[in-house]
């Protein structure tokens, strides 16, 4: 039942990921049960070995579709500050206040804790069910950062997939404070991209940056 794509978009199979998603959610892997599962759905264990080869099948698969929902809640977010934005100053404050929902909404929290547990324990099949995610991630955003290119709202110069993996280390890595005992302000974690001293990603023009050209030498005749 190894899958190289995208899962399947079987019904039942979607209904059982998907509740198993919230029990992982809420009792985190550790405590995670089938008859959790069950409860929820009213179904018999019938169905769920039917879509799943054992319990770690449906644990795993739950944990790619909470990845997954965050890939998918983090491409939104990117597509309609692009689709919304119609100056540099518009596409700036929605990348900026997009990046301080990341930081501040309670349920991403356990999205991204689940998405660290996910990548740290990822092997065999899990691990090609997960680059499967990762790679669509990456690929959205490098459509995005090329389309804010086209419109000159990132600098001509910049990879748009070294610039899309670096966005995601970026929001990401505010999962290492969330285990810290005194926690980051939103604003100062989004201002940090913003500083051009700090930040290399957008612009308001698309012409890139030259040194002025030094005057033609004076005539001592």
């Amino acid at each position: 039942m190894k899958k190289t794509k995208r899962e399947s978009d079987h019904p039942t199979r979607i209904l059982i990921t998907s509740v198993a998603a919230e029990v992982l959610r809420e009792l985190g892997p550790a405590e995670f049960r089938v008859d959790d599962v069950l409860q929820r759905t009213d179904l018999t264990p019938g169905p769920v070995y039917h879509h799943f080869d054992n319990v770690d099948d449906l644990a795993d698969s739950a944990l790619i579709a909470t990845y997954s929902r965050g890939v998918g809640a983090t491409i939104e977010s990117v597509r309609v500050t692009l689709a919304s934005a119609t100056t540099f100053e518009q596409f700036r404050d929605g990348v900026s206040q997009a990046n301080i929902n990341y930081v501040t909404d309670e349920g991403l929290r356990a999205l991204r804790r689940l998405r660290a547990h996910t990548m740290a324990n990822a092997k065999g099949r899990m691990a090609d069910r997960l680059a499967v995610e990762q790679q669509h991630l990456t690929d959205e955003y490098v459509s995005v950062i090329t389309s804010a290119k086209d419109k000159g709202w990132v600098k001509r110069n910049v990879d748009p997939l070294a610039l899309a993996v670096f966005i995601q280390a970026y929001s990401f890595g505010v999962t290492i404070d969330e285990v810290s005992e005194n926690h980051l302000d939103a604003a100062p974690w989004t201002e940090l991209t913003e500083d051009p001293r700090v930040g290399p990603t957008v612009h308001a023009s698309s012409t890139p940056h030259r040194r002025p050209r030094p005057p033609p030498p004076q005539s001592t005749c």
